[in-house]
Parts: C-alpha cells; sequence; structure tokens
C-alpha cells in the first residue's frame, strides 16, 4: 500500500523526527481534541505516535471540511503558518484517541533543514495534484482511487471525514 503523505518520501526528516523522539512531551489527544485551532498561531509541532490527526478549515456554510490526514510517524503543525508567525488557516484536530510528543514550535524551527525550499516543493507538488484531482476526477473517480491506494484508511478514518476529504456528501 502507498503512503497517503507521500511527498514524505522525498524529505529526509530523520534529525527532525530523532529531535522530537528525545526532546518531546508526550501528550494524549481524545477524539475531536484540537491540537491547532484555525485562526490561532500556531505555538507547537509534534509527531504522532498513534492514531491519526485530521487537518480541516471551516467552509463558508461554517462546516469542517477535511483537506488532509497526519497518521503515526507523520509531523503535526501548520508549517506554512508557523514559518511567518500567522495565524493558521486550518485546525488540527485529533480523529481518534491518538498520542504524540510535541515541542515548542521554536525549537522545532530551530531543527529544520537548510534545504527547506527544496522540501516544500515536493509538498507542494502533491498539493496541487491533490488539487487539480478535484477538478479531473469525480467524488466517484476519487473515491476509488483512494480505495486502491490506501484500502487500510477505512480501517482507521471515520467515513464521514474520508467524504468531507473526498468533497462529498456526508448523511449522518
Amino acid at each position: 500500500m502507498a503512503r497517503f503523505n507521500s511527498f514524505l518520501d522525498n524529505l529526509n526528516l530523520t534529525e527532525i523526527t530523532d529531535f522530537l523522539r528525545d526532546k518531546g512531551c508526550a501528550c494524549h489527544y481524545k477524539k475531536d481534541d484540537i491540537f491547532v485551532q484555525q485562526g490561532t498561531v500556531t505555538r507547537y509541532a509534534a509527531l504522532v505516535v498513534s492514531g491519526y490527526f485530521k487537518l480541516a478549515t471551516t467552509n463558508t456554510a461554517g462546516d469542517e471540511a477535511v483537506v488532509n490526514f497526519a497518521f503515526p510517524g507523520e509531523l503535526i503543525t501548520d508549517f506554512h503558518c508557523s514559518l511567518y508567525g500567522e495565524p493558521s488557516e486550518m485546525s488540527i484536530i485529533a480523529g481518534t484517541d491518538s498520542e504524540i510528543l510535541k515541542v515548542p514550535l521554536q525549537d522545532f524551527i530551530s531543527v529544520l533543514s537548510p534545504n527547506l525550499w527544496i522540501e516544500y516543493r515536493s509538498l507542494f507538488k502533491t498539493v496541487l495534484l491533490r488539487h487539480l484531482n478535484i477538478y479531473r476526477k469525480t467524488p466517484e473517480q476519487r473515491y476509488i482511487e483512494l480505495c486502491d491506494l490506501y484500502p487500510d484508511i477505512f480501517k482507521t478514518v471515520a467515513l464521514k471525514d474520508i467524504a468531507s476529504y473526498l468533497l462529498t456528501c456526508w448523511l449522518n
């Protein structure tokens, strides 16, 4: 099975993940606990140890719209806004009971690679391709692709969050 956030395969995050494992404060988040609140300046970065987090924004109707997920071994913070000290454009919410290792944002930034812009290109390409696929493919085609590439995601992530990510309706 492919890695959901495949852009991470192009990054060498060993130094950062080792730093978080060594210096990070272990924290438990219950399902729906908020790590970053949209509209606030991010204060921490973290490594997901167990569970998963959903990255979401509020749409014009005031509803939560899931834009991505972070799974064990992945980092969570609002990278772009964090680097510039701006309020976050998204919330980062525990999708299930989760464990993380978190550090203050300034400590995290101090260990970032000097090649950050090269690494950013990989992230930008993945985000751009996901964005273009919203226009290129129907929700059904995106669902089939998600099933083919990440069949285990349905064992972990709530169906309403997957529906939101695919930009489809979810009826309770």
